[in-house]
C-alpha cells in the first residue's frame, strides 16, 4: 500500500510538471505568434502610411520646374540575355525661370531633348536610369513616378511621423540612407527582444536615387498581451483548477493514509485498554467460583469492588465511544435539570480511583453553594474525565485544585488545576482531536486512547459551552470549562 501511494504521488507530481511544461510551450508559441500579427499590422500601417505620405507629395508641384520623360525599351541580344527587356529613362526637369518659359507643351519636348543633347542648357538637368531585371509590382513606371515626386516634392522625415502619430503609433527612430544599389521592395527586420522588442522597415521612397527611409517602430507589449487575455485567464483558470485537483487529489490520499494508520493505532490501543478490565473481571470470576475464598467476606467485598470498577470502566469506554460517534453535537442527548454543583463534584472525587503506587491530593477550592442547569450525567463525565487526565499524565504525588464561580448569572466556569507533566506548546493545538496522543506522552508508555480531551470537547460543545487550556510543560496544566446558563 506504502508503494503505491508513492509510486501514485510520483505520477501526480509528474502529471503537473508535465501539465505545466506544455501549458508554458503552448503559451510561448501562443504569445509567439501574436506578437508576429502585431509585427504584421504594424508592417501594414507603415506602408499605408507611405502610400499617403506619397499621395500626400503627389499634389504638391512646383510651379517653377516641369518634368519631361523619354522612355526606350529594347531586348538583349548577347548571348544568354536573349529577350531580356532593357528600359532607359531620360529625364529632363526644366527650371522654367531659368529658360525664361511659363510652360512646356507636348511639342517642345523633341526641341528641349534635342537642345540638351546638342549643348547642355542652363536650366535644364539632365537624368538617365537603365532598368533591367526590375519586379512586376512596382515595376519601373512606379519608380519613375516616386523619382518625379520625390524631385518636385522632397520626402521629409516630419510628415511620416506625423501620419504615424496620428494613427497612434510614436516611432522609435526615423532617419533617410542611400542604398549601394537600387532596392524595389520594403525590406523589414524584426529584432526580437524578450524586454525591448522592435521591428525595421526600410521603404525605398525614390528608387531610382537608391534613397531610403528606414522606420524603427517599438513592438508594445500591452497590444500583443491584451489579444490573448483571454485565453491568458482561461489557462490561468484551467491550469489553476487542474493542479487544485490534483492537489487536492494528494491531499485526500495522505488525509486517508493518515486516518488508516489511526484507526490502526485506536484498534491495537482500544485492544489494549480492553485487556485488563477483562482479564481482571476472568480473575474475579474465577475467584467467585471458589467456595472457600468466597466465605472471606473482606475479600469478596474487595473482588466485588474490583469488578465493578472495570464495569464502571468498560461502561465508560463505550459511551464515550458512542458519543463520539455523532456526526453533529446537536445530535448528543442532552437531558437538562437543575442540581447542586458542589455536590456533582464531590461525588466525581469520591468516585474517583487513584492507581496503586500514586498519591493524590484533591482540593476543592470553592465552598459556596451553585446551583447549574446542564446534563449532570454529561457534567459528571466531563469533571471526571479531567480528573482521571490529571492523575493519569501526573507524576507519583498528584495535586489537583479544583475551582468555580459564576459570572453574572450569565454562565459558570469550572477550572481543574494539576501539577502533571504538562503540554507542549505544539500539541495543544491537538489536544482536543480524536485518537491525538502526544509523542512525550507514548515515550512514558502511559496507556490511553486519545478520547478523553476529544470526548470532554463535545460534550462541552454540545452546551454551547467553551473550553480552555493553559499548561507549562513540567509545570502543569489549567483547565476552564465555561458553560452558559
Amino acid at each position: 500500500m506504502e508503494k503505491r501511494i508513492k509510486i501514485l504521488h510520483g505520477l501526480t507530481i509528474g502529471a503537473i510538471l508535465a501539465f505545466c511544461t506544455m501549458q508554458s510551450y503552448w503559451l510561448y508559441h501562443r504569445y509567439s505568434y501574436t506578437l508576429e500579427t502585431h509585427e504584421n499590422e504594424l508592417y501594414e500601417t507603415v506602408l499605408e502610411v507611405m502610400q499617403e505620405e506619397r499621395e500626400v507629395r503627389k499634389f504638391k508641384k512646383r510651379p517653377d520646374i516641369n518634368i519631361v520623360t523619354n522612355t526606350k525599351i529594347t531586348a538583349s541580344t548577347e548571348p544568354g540575355k536573349a529577350g531580356i527587356l532593357s528600359t532607359v529613362f531620360d529625364i529632363y526637369a526644366v527650371d522654367l525661370k531659368k529658360t525664361e518659359r511659363k510652360d512646356i507643351t507636348e511639342k517642345d519636348i523633341k526641341n528641349i531633348i534635342r537642345m540638351y543633347r546638342t549643348a547642355p542648357t542652363e536650366g535644364i538637368t539632365h537624368y538617365r536610369f537603365n532598368i533591367t531585371n526590375h519586379p512586376k509590382d512596382p515595376n519601373e513606371y512606379d519608380a519613375l513616378e516616386r523619382f518625379i515626386i520625390d524631385f518636385r516634392s522632397p520626402f521629409e522625415i516630419a510628415r511620416v511621423d506625423s501620419l504615424l502619430r496620428q494613427r497612434g503609433i510614436t516611432a522609435k527612430d526615423i532617419h533617410i540612407e542611400r542604398a549601394d544599389s537600387m532596392v524595389w521592395l520594403p525590406l523589414r527586420f524584426n529584432h526580437t527582444s524578450t524586454f525591448n522588442p522592435h521591428i525595421t522597415i526600410s521603404y525605398p521612397y525614390d528608387i531610382f536615387e537608391r534613397e531610403m527611409v528606414n522606420i524603427t517602430l517599438p513592438v508594445e507589449l500591452s497590444p500583443v498581451l491584451s489579444k490573448m487575455m483571454n485565453l491568458l485567464l482561461l489557462s490561468i483558470v484551467l491550469s489553476v483548477f487542474l493542479i487544485s485537483c490534483l492537489v487536492a487529489q494528494i491531499a485526500t490520499i495522505q488525509k486517508q493514509r493518515k486516518v488508516e494508520e489511526l484507526r490502526q493505532d485506536f484498534i491495537h490501543t482500544m485492544i489494549h485498554e480492553l485487556k485488563r478490565p477483562i482479564s481482571t473481571l476472568k480473575m474475579c470470576i474465577s475467584f467467585m467460583r471458589n467456595d472457600q475464598l468466597m466465605e472471606d467476606k473482606e475479600s469478596k467485598e474487595a473482588v466485588l469492588a474490583d469488578s465493578r470498577h472495570e464495569l464502571n470502566n468498560l461502561s465508560s469506554y463505550f459511551s464515550k465511544l458512542r458519543d463520539l460517534t455523532f456526526n453533529d453535537v446537536t445530535e448528543i442527548p442532552l437531558t437538562l435539570s437543575a442540581f447542586d454543583l458542589r455536590s456533582t463534584i464531590t461525588d466525581c472525587i469520591e468516585k474517583l480511583s487513584i492507581p496503586s503506587g500514586k498519591t493524590a491530593a484533591i482540593h476543592l477550592v470553592s465552598d459556596t453553594k451553585l446551583t447549574v442547569t446542564a446534563d449532570k450525567m454529561h457534567l459528571s463525565h466531563i469533571i471526571s474525565n479531567l480528573l482521571e487526565n490529571a492523575i493519569k499524565y501526573s507524576g507519583k504525588k498528584v495535586e489537583i485544585k479544583i475551582g468555580y464561580c459564576e459570572n453574572n448569572h450569565e454562565s459558570i466556569a469550572i477550572s481543574v488545576q494539576d501539577n502533571g507533566f504538562g503540554i507542549s506548546k505544539s500539541d495543544r493545538k491537538y489536544i482536543f482531536d480524536k485518537f491525538f496522543r502526544s509523542p512525550s506522552i507514548t515515550n512514558r508508555n502511559i496507556p490511553g486512547m486519545g478520547l478523553g480531551l476529544a470526548y470532554v470537547k463535545q460534550l462541552v460543545t454540545a452546551h454551547k459551552g467553551s473550553i480552555e487550556v493553559e499548561s507549562e510543560e513540567g509545570t502543569g496544566t489549567v483547565f476552564t470549562i465555561k458553560l452558559p446558563q
